[in-house]
């Protein structure tokens, strides 16, 4: 059964558009889809109709209390999974850094949840190359994290300024975090201003038209939740860190393509060298 389900699923792939497929997903409540252009993130926030950010909290402390338990192998948005799925740009990105900061990484992980990304570097890349791992997140979570979750090179801070009080970070990550921002420009400055080494930008929506503030809405079949989010121009990103960074890679992120009527994005993967890095 299992065979013929994959069979089914391939030739409903390579047989129905894709932009067909979606429409069937959302009428299904299955799809994650986005909805409106506002002309600024509060009237964004108040179209989300008062989704509370306590309950994504809630998720997220409870996917990772089951990984704690041994009740699952990862987690991530608040979902669980049996394995650690791999995600080859990812470690490769961080063995670069690791191999050109004498094999040892330090990672300032910013809106990195309850360490979803360390645990799937840790199992990639070993324990001795992990040096440290400061996740930067929302007090909430940083109280759970310091709590429960904190163990070995990996810590929970409220700001890149104290995750930075201990050492300089080797590489910045901002994963799935930038588009939720009111204002991502504040993060990237001090980013910026902090001359971390290497820069990692991951799943990134990059609009296809231009750059708009728009409401993200999960389905009831994963967590019913809505929430603002941009879609970058990262044309005009690109342009504005090349000043200090240099651009080593590119890649095609793993969240699905963003479709919608005068809206698109797809997502993007970047990994930064600055310049003057020693």
């Amino acid at each position: 059964m299992i065979i013929r389900n994959r069979k089914l699923k391939s030739l409903l792939r390579r047989w129905i558009p894709q932009g067909m497929r979606d429409m069937i997903n959302r009428i299904a409540g299955h799809a994650i889809h986005y909805r409106g252009e506002f002309a600024d993130w509060p009237c964004a926030e108040r179209a989300c109709g008062g989704y509370a950010e306590k309950h994504l909290v809630g998720r997220l402390a409870t996917s990772a209390r089951a990984v704690q338990a041994g009740e699952a192998a990862w987690e991530q948005d608040g979902m669980t999974w049996d394995h650690i799925p791999p995600d080859l740009p990812l470690y490769a990105a961080m063995a670069r850094v690791a191999l050109a900061r004498g094999g040892r990484l330090a990672v300032l992980d910013f809106g990195g949840g309850l360490g979803s990304s360390y645990l799937q570097c840790r199992a990639f890349l070993g324990d001795a190359a992990v040096h440290s791992w400061s996740v930067v997140e929302q007090p909430e979570l940083v109280a759970i994290g310091q709590r429960e979750i904190a163990r070995d090179a990996l810590r929970f801070h409220r700001s890149i300024e104290e995750a930075l009080g201990s050492g300089m970070a080797d590489v910045a990550l901002l994963s799935s975090v930038l588009q939720y921002l009111e204002d991502p420009w504040s993060v990237l400055d001090r980013i910026l201003q902090a001359k971390i080494p290497y820069l990692l930008i991951d799943r990134h929506p990059c609009s296809l038209t231009r750059e708009l503030i728009t409401v993200q809405v999960v389905p009831p079949s994963l967590y019913a939740a809505s929430y603002p989010s941009w879609l970058f121009d990262c044309p005009r990103m690109l342009e504005r860190l090349g000043e200090h960074y240099e651009l080593l890679a590119t890649w095609e992120g793993k969240d699905p393509a963003i479709r919608g009527w005068r809206k698109g994005a797809e997502f993007r993967g970047y990994f930064f060298q600055r310049y003057d890095a020693p």
